[in-house]
């Protein structure tokens, strides 16, 4: 299918609300599509944005909906219970998944940069992005938060390179052919669709197959799967890490008072530049070495490179300030697989702060389950945790699984001050009870809980 046929069309998104599906939508009014509409049941920021951009977007699914549409463009989330996706089954309306549209919107750029990875694929495309940006690199870019520089999560470039996420959830990373395939880490998620661990190794595998000879593969060589598919791939590679038997690794590592890394960045004995970053945590220095290395090979400076790093502040929903309540600093992360937490909490600790709160709400009844055992382990440092109901999302609801399970095992296993309070508007009251001048106050998962901070603030 050639996207651009239905240029004078109408294009309509079920579920539009998304991060990727918002920002495909964008994309397409962008390029000059005149037909542009949508559905979703969830109001947010995004459906605001899009609303507000002149896009027509129906705030229940309804087979009006798509009545006249000429093409669907559906998300994962989206089966054939949902009756736009049914009745344009039924009509024979041509439909897309939101990654086959993504990927025919990449085949149109001779370089395509996929930034892949179980955590961080977000905050580093944000990264290689912000550095083309201040290299006055004119790339496109599709992303999976709203980046304040740009105040969306896409940009529409006159150049020949698109920098874009690579998501690996039921494979959707295979519809794009990168020729800078980054692999940031791989880890068991999305256990919902993949069987094993295995599995999603080799979907990682398959995704930097068509990798050209005059492109490469860069990855994380601290990561043992990551490693692991460096050595096996047949491509050419590039390794970086906090291990000087990669060929890129930082040393002299440092924290500022807000918790911000500064490094070197050594290529084998050479030292290359000084690293200061604008975001906090460890694992956001690994983000921006797979950044820098895309960066060099797509020929930017190393002036550029630092700039744009020194630059970057982060992604909506990534360690975000969300306000201060009673003294206390409340950020809010997207993070919810446990070691996503993990890193979290680990970069908040070289932060001044008085005591460290993390409210966390879990993703799926199934994940939680395939979890459970690291998500008790993973709040090691936080001072006290709490711990609402489970978003279900696309899931029905599992009886057998519960939030307060999470809760009693890590009270009797890890003897942390963990409480289970049922609901946002409860837990905001007890925050506004308990948070003391000096706090900080960190809400994480990737639901409804990005709205907890508008209770705290009462913002309704």
């Amino acid at each position: 299918m050639n996207i651009l046929d239905y240029k004078n069309k109408r294009v309509h998104f079920i579920a539009i609300g998304g991060s990727s599906m918002s920002g495909l939508a964008m994309m397409l009014l962008n390029l000059g599509f005149t037909g542009v509409s949508g559905s979703d049941w969830a109001e947010g920021k995004a459906v605001a944005a899009l609303r507000a951009a002149g896009i027509r977007v129906a705030s229940k699914h309804d087979v009006q909906n798509v009545e006249d549409a000429d093409l669907v463009v559906y998300s994962a989330a989206i089966g054939p219970a949902n009756c736009e996706y049914a009745y344009a089954k039924e009509h024979g309306i041509p439909m897309l998944r939101r990654d086959e549209l993504l990927g025919a919107l990449s085949y149109a750029y001779k370089n395509c940069i996929g930034v892949s990875g179980t955590h961080g694929k977000t905050t580093t495309t944000g990264m290689i992005s912000e550095i083309f940006q201040y290299a006055k690199r004119d790339a496109t870019i599709h992303i999976g938060g709203v980046l304040p520089m740009l105040h969306s999560n896409v940009r529409l470039g006159h150049g020949d390179t698109f920098i874009t996420e690579a998501c690996e959830y039921v494979d959707s990373f295979l519809t794009l052919r990168p020729r800078y395939a980054i692999v940031l880490n791989i880890d068991a998620d999305h256990l919902d669709y993949f069987k094993d661990l295995e599995h999603i190794y080799q979907s990682f595998l398959k995704f930097v197959q068509p990798v050209p000879q005059d492109g490469c593969v860069i990855g994380c060589g601290d990561d043992a799967m990551t490693a692991r598919l460096l050595k096996n791939c047949g491509k050419r590679c590039i390794s970086y890490g906090f291990n000087p038997d990669n060929d890129y690794h930082a040393r002299d590592i440092s924290f500022t008072a807000e918790g911000y890394p500064q490094y070197t960045l050594y290529k084998g004995a050479e030292s290359l530049l000084r690293v200061e970053l604008s975001v906090v945590g460890k694992l956001n220095i690994l983000n921006s070495m797979a950044a820098i290395i895309c960066c060099m090979e797509n020929g930017i400076s190393r002036d550029d490179i630092i700039g744009g790093l020194k630059e970057f502040r982060g992604v909506m929903r990534r360690f975000e300030d969300r306000g201060v309540y009673n003294g206390a600093r409340v950020v809010h992360d997207y993070g919810h697989h446990p070691q996503e937490v993990e890193a979290t909490i680990l970069a908040a600790q070289p932060i001044e702060k008085k005591r460290l709160w993390v409210v966390y709400q879990p993703a799926l009844y199934s994940r939680t389950k395939a979890q459970f055992d690291r998500l008790v382990k993973c709040f090691r440092g936080a001072d006290k945790v709490i711990i609402i109901d489970i978003f279900g999302s696309r899931e029905p609801f599992d009886p057998t699984i519960h939030s307060r399970m999470l809760v009693d095992k890590i009270v009797s296993q890890e003897h942390m001050d963990c409480k289970y309070i049922s609901t946002m508007e409860e837990a905001a009251e007890y925050l506004k009870a308990n948070l003391m001048p000096g706090d900080i106050c960190l809400t994480m998962g990737s639901g409804s809980i990005d709205k907890l901070d508008t209770f705290i603030f009462d913002k309704k």
